[in-house]
């Protein structure tokens, strides 16, 4: 843009230099027709005046294009500015959704830890049970066989007993 600006200024100052050495050419008086009257007029002026018309056309035509794109532009950033915002917001929305999610995961997770820890003491606990119920009747019935195997030697003890005493008393 700024080289297209440069070569029209360019482009101009040599025009004006051209119009200004060449001026008497330019203010002689030629008979024009205007397809319906003649008249006598400086053909060059009216050929500067329209040049410089023409230019004054086409400067305010490229301002009033670059103002457009400049409002355009303008008009953009602020969708861009929104649209960031937007985003923005949209990020920490679903980083908040996350952060919720994952904490009730959590908890749920933590829950169902207590709820198994909870079950295995309960079995841990009934399965001691079990075995103390279990390790007192075999404790039980082994003093029940002790006794009776205890009953069994004295009545054993006592019938040698007797029967030593008989052969003793037989003897003598």
């Amino acid at each position: 843009m700024r080289l297209k600006g440069i070569l029209i200024t360019i482009i101009v100052i040599i025009s004006v230099v051209f119009a200004v050495t060449n001026w008497q050419a330019l203010a002689a008086n030629l008979p024009i027709n205007f397809f319906f009257f003649t008249i006598q007029l400086p053909l060059g002026l009216i050929l500067l005046g329209a040049a410089v018309i023409l230019s004054a056309i086409f400067f305010f035509i490229s301002l009033i294009d670059r103002a457009g794109q400049l409002n355009r532009i303008t008009h953009l950033e602020r969708q861009i500015e929104t649209l960031q915002k937007k985003l923005e917001k949209k990020r920490i929305d679903e980083l908040e959704g996350i952060e919720k999610s994952l904490s009730e995961k959590m908890t749920t997770l933590t829950t169902n830890v207590q709820g198994y820890a909870s079950k295995v003491e309960s079995l841990t606990s009934q399965g001691l049970a079990a075995l103390e119920s279990k390790t007192e009747a075999k404790f039980t019935h082994l003093e029940e066989r002790v006794l009776l195997v205890r009953n069994e030697l004295a009545a054993d003890i006592a019938e040698t007993e007797d029967t030593l005493k008989k052969q003793f008393s037989q003897k003598s």
